[in-house]
């Protein structure tokens, strides 16, 4: 919740017009703490309102949640009954299928499910000399390309023994500006 402070602070803000907020310039101390003050009570009444509706969202998620539980238990059981009706069906006909004008009921082949346990396979394959079955697959070492190689002001690259490297462009970023309000 915000406090009366802050509350204050927010109604100055919102009472700036918009020629006051082209004129007004940080020149000192001062100014700069009454700005942070501002900001701090924007800030409070940002995790207000995001309190507010992270709450009802909660309400309206729990809602929906058990609504749909509701409809999803009425459609297991219909599934169900279809489910039993067909595998009976199927036992009549091995390829039994039925279309009514609200949809069709019927059976899919599936392909078989290969579950791989990589490390075990991997280690099978090289075991036994199956290396066309294994994939290698090369990265840079970044950190280690960061550690070793130089880079220039113009962003350049090169590597230990001078050469320029193709495929490295560094990217110079200018200094962020961090402002920690104290809430």
């Amino acid at each position: 919740m915000i406090n009366a402070l802050q509350l204050h602070e927010i109604q100055e803000v919102e009472e700036l017009t918009e020629d006051s907020r082209q004129r007004f310039e940080v020149k000192d101390v001062q100014s700069l703490s009454w700005v942070l003050r501002k900001l701090a009570a924007l800030e409070a009444k940002k995790t207000e309102i995001n309190q507010i509706a992270d709450f009802e969202l909660e309400r309206i998620e729990h809602f929906r949640k058990k609504e749909l539980e509701s409809i999803q238990d009425n459609e297991n059981f219909f599934r169900g009954l279809i489910s039993e009706y067909a595998i009976r069906k199927r036992d009549d006909d091995p390829k039994f299928k039925i279309k009514t004008p609200y949809g069709s009921v019927g059976f899919k082949k599936q392909q078989p499910k290969w579950n791989y346990d990589d490390k075990a396979l991997i280690a099978y394959l090289n075991e036994n000399e199956l290396y066309d079955f294994v994939r290698v697959k090369q990265e840079p070492n970044k950190v280690e390309i960061k550690k070793q190689f130089n880079c220039t002001e113009d962003g350049r690259v090169y590597d230990p023994n001078g050469v320029e490297v193709q495929g490295i462009k560094v990217e110079s970023k200018p200094d962020e500006l961090v402002i920690k309000l104290e809430v």
